[in-house]
């Protein structure tokens, strides 16, 4: 773990300043909490003003400023109508617009339409409504970043997300006497547990990895390992270099520095166990079975990153965030290994288990994994 722990920090280094949570597919409500008022700033993506509002806003910032001003009436009245903050049980707070500008990041050009809302004193807690583009777009999330709390006198870090709204999840409140990050990096472990346990296709390749781990190579043929230790030694060998594997892809898809497309990285997966497990039952890459797994396992981890990417929140701190994630799928792969590792040694010398499990699970692992195979590589999963 201290190795892929180095090699997320080395990869770090390189992120340029730029990189933001900012992604596709979502909008921002950017807040400050002042004394007595709410000072604050949409971020719209220039591609949802053109595919939900039907504005048309094209180039950089430079060049989109122009066209924002103009559409800006237009944009202003749909906010209004679609995002609403004020104290629990009573009327929404009036948004007063007070300038447009245009923002460039990695992910693209982005509108900003900055409001404020003289309020009087603020409650402690306010309810919010945010219904943005959500036309025909299940998977848009709008986003709540807090800056400043006036409350507790606090300045929040860079893009602090407090709230995130979805077409099933509207209505919220935000307590200003207390306002968390939404999953931090130690609630990402158990969503790292949760993913390679529902990710049924990791836990097959690592049954696969499996069964031929209590066994060893000689004369051309299986045996059964004589000891605890040399069993766990080849286990470890395994389990080992497809966690180093899968870490550096997954933090380097996370980064954006990898990216193939999602076909690809699931039909190769599916592939990963078709191979490991013909292998179990031909028996003829032993040699070479480490560089098997670190390149099959490579593609595992942009599988995980993917799942990640998919997560209805959005992070601050993006390193600490992938680790928590990759800690929480070493413990859910550790889990497994801890059920069926003993059971396989102790099934080792068992009459049936070559013929039954080693070969004929392996059978069986095929003829699954290459249902998978077709359908992602056909398109038609």
């Amino acid at each position: 773990m201290n190795r892929t722990i180095h090699w997320l920090a080395f990869a770090l280094a390189f992120v340029p300043g730029a990189l933001s949570a900012h992604a596709t597919g979502e909008d921002y409500v950017v807040l400050r909490f002042e004394a007595d008022r709410i000072e604050g700033h949409f971020e719209i993506h220039t591609e949802d003003l053109r595919d939900k509002l039907g504005i048309e806003v094209t180039g950089d910032a430079e060049t989109a400023r122009p066209a924002i001003a103009a559409a800006a009436p237009e944009v202003h009245d749909y906010l209004t109508r679609n995002f609403a903050i004020g104290p629990v049980g009573g009327d929404p707070y009036e948004l007063e617009f007070v300038r447009q500008d245009a923002l460039d990041l990695p992910q693209g050009t982005y509108a900003q339409y900055h409001f404020r809302s003289l309020t009087g004193p603020l409650p402690d807690r306010l309810a919010l409504e945010h219904s943005l583009f959500y036309e025909g777009d299940r998977l848009h999330r709008g986003l709540v970043l807090v800056e400043y709390n006036a409350r507790t006198d606090t300045t929040y870090p860079s893009e602090y997300t407090a709230l995130v709204f979805s077409p099933t999840n509207r209505s919220q409140t935000l307590d200003l006497t207390d306002i968390p990050a939404i999953l931090g990096p130690g609630d990402m472990i158990p969503q790292g547990v949760l993913h390679i346990w529902i990710g049924i296709d990791h836990i097959l390749f690592l049954v696969a990895l499996m069964l031929p781990t209590v066994l060893v190579r000689r004369d051309a043929g299986w045996r059964p390992a004589e000891s605890f230790s040399q069993a766990a030694w080849n286990l470890l060998k395994i389990v080992t270099v497809f966690t180093l594997a899968h870490s550096v892809t997954l933090l380097l898809a996370a980064l954006d520095f990898i990216s193939l497309p999602s076909r690809l990285v699931e039909s190769v997966i599916a592939l990963s166990i078709i191979l490991v497990a013909l292998d179990n039952i031909v028996g003829r890459v032993r040699s070479g079975s480490l560089w098997v797994v670190l390149v099959l396992g490579l593609f595992h981890g942009l599988g995980f990153a993917s799942v990640m990417g998919h997560l209805p929140f959005r992070m601050v701190d993006l390193l600490k965030v992938v680790v928590g994630f990759n800690v929480g799928v070493e413990l859910g792969q550790v889990a497994i290994v801890a059920v069926v590792f003993p059971l396989l040694f102790l099934l080792r010398r068992s009459n049936l288990y070559q013929p039954v499990v080693l070969r004929g699970v392996s059978a069986v692992l095929i003829a699954v994994a290459g249902w998978w195979f077709l359908q992602r590589a056909l398109g038609f999963a």
